[in-house]
C-alpha cells in the first residue's frame, strides 16, 4: 500500500459510513480494505479487561472466519500472546510471524486450523467507556510476512477505522430518527453486556427520570435482564425496546405518556382507525358489533383527551407500541440526474 492507496482507502471508509447501514458497516468496510491490501480474514471488535488482564469481548465480527470462531478463542484466552503483546503498546500494529504465533501452543493450534501463519493486530482505547477496538487481520500458509511498510499503514488505518464505525452508528440513529416520527424517543447502540457505544442526548434525561442514581456507561441494572432476552421493559416513567442489529442492540426509550391508560383492545382498535379502517372494518376484523367498536373508540377519544383522527395518530404514534423500522434507510442517496454515481467515483 503506498500514499495514494491509503488516502484512497480512507475515502471510501468515510463514504461506507455515510451510505451503509449499520449491520453491514463492518463486513464492507474490511471488504474495502481488504481489496487494497491483501489479508484473507480478520477479526474486528469491541472488549473490555477482566480483572485478570485478559480480553472480554462485547461484540465482533469473524471476517471470513466461522461464526463461532470468537467461541474457541475464548477456550485459549488466556494463552493469546497477540492480546498480552497489544495490550503492552495501545495504537501500535504488532506484527505477528508463524513463529511469533506458535510461542503459545494453544493459540499456535487455533491459527493451524485456519491456515494462518501472519498476523497483524492493533488496539485503540476508548478511554471514556473503558473499552477498546481491535483488529486483528490474518494472512494464510503460502502468503508472504507482513512487511513493516504495511503494519505502520495498518497502525495509521486503524484511528480512521474506529472513527468510521462510531461515526456510522451515529448517522444510522439519525437517519431513523429522520425517516419517522419519533417525537420524545430517544435512540442509542448497546453491546450485549448492556455497554452504550453511542447515543442522542436525550438519552440521559430519560434514564434518570426512571432512575435518579444512575451512572453510565453501563444500562441500569433492571434493563439488564430485558437485554438478554430482547423483551420490551415498562415503569413508571420509561417504556424501552431492544431490537437486534447485527452483533449489537437498537434501544428505543419514550416517555410513558397517556396511551398507558388503553386497554390492549382499545389500543389494536385505535390504530386501526388510525391507520383508515372504518367502524365495520375494524369489527369485522376482530370480532365484534360495530356498535361496541364505536364505544371503544369513544372511550379511547375520552382517555387520551383527542378530538379528531389527525390527534390520535399523533398520540400513538409517541406510544411505546408504535414500530420503528430498526434497518433505517441507506444513509446517503444518489441525487437525481447526477454526471456520476458513486459507484464510479474514483475511490
Amino acid at each position: 500500500m503506498n500514499t495514494d492507496t491509503f488516502s484512497k482507502t480512507l475515502l471510501e471508509l468515510y463514504r461506507l459510513a455515510r451510505s451503509v447501514p449499520m449491520a453491514d458497516f463492518q463486513r464492507r468496510a474490511l471488504d474495502a480494505i481488504s481489496a487494497r491490501f491483501d489479508f484473507d480474514s480478520a477479526w474486528w471488535g469491541i472488549a473490555s479487561l477482566e480483572p485478570d488482564g485478559t480480553p472480554d469481548i462485547h461484540t465482533s465480527l469473524p471476517y471470513r472466519l466461522p461464526a463461532f470462531y470468537p467461541s474457541l478463542w475464548a477456550d485459549i484466552k488466556q494463552d493469546d500472546n497477540i492480546a498480552k503483546a497489544v495490550m503492552v503498546t495501545p495504537a501500535t500494529t504488532v506484527n505477528f510471524d508463524h513463529a511469533r504465533l506458535n510461542e503459545s501452543p494453544r493459540l499456535g493450534a487455533l491459527m493451524a486450523r485456519f491456515g494462518i501463519t501472519q498476523c497483524l493486530c492493533t488496539v485503540t482505547l476508548l478511554q471514556e467507556v473503558n473499552l477498546m477496538t481491535f483488529l486483528s487481520v490474518y494472512r494464510v500458509q503460502g502468503k508472504p510476512a507482513f512487511s513493516e511498510n504495511e503494519r505502520r499503514y495498518m497502525q495509521l488505518l486503524m484511528p480512521h477505522l474506529t472513527a468510521a464505525l462510531t461515526s456510522n452508528w451515529m448517522l444510522h440513529l439519525e437517519r431513523i430518527r429522520a425517516n419517522q416520527a419519533l417525537p420524545g424517543t430517544s435512540l442509542a447502540v448497546v453491546d450485549r453486556r448492556g455497554t452504550l457505544h453511542v447515543a442522542d442526548q436525550a438519552l440521559s434525561a430519560l434514564l434518570l427520570c426512571e432512575w435518579p442514581q444512575w451512572v453510565g456507561p453501563t444500562l441500569p441494572d433492571p434493563l439488564l435482564p430485558h437485554l438478554r432476552e430482547g423483551t420490551a421493559f415498562q415503569g413508571k416513567r420509561l417504556a424501552v425496546r431492544f431490537h437486534a442489529l447485527a452483533d449489537l442492540w437498537l434501544l428505543d426509550l419514550r416517555p410513558v405518556g397517556e396511551t398507558v391508560r388503553l386497554t390492549p383492545r382499545e389500543t389494536e382498535i385505535a390504530r386501526q382507525f388510525s391507520d383508515g379502517a372504518s367502524y365495520k372494518e375494524i369489527a369485522k376484523a376482530l370480532g365484534m358489533a360495530p356498535s361496541t367498536a364505536r364505544h371503544h373508540l369513544r372511550e379511547v377519544y375520552r382517555k387520551l383527551a383527542v378530538s379528531n383522527k389527525a390527534e390520535l395518530a399523533r398520540k400513538l404514534g409517541q406510544a411505546p407500541g408504535a414500530e420503528i423500522d430498526v434497518e433505517g434507510l441507506p444513509m446517503l442517496e444518489e441525487l437525481p440526474g447526477a454526471p456520476m454515481r458513486f459507484a464510479q467515483l474514483p475511490i
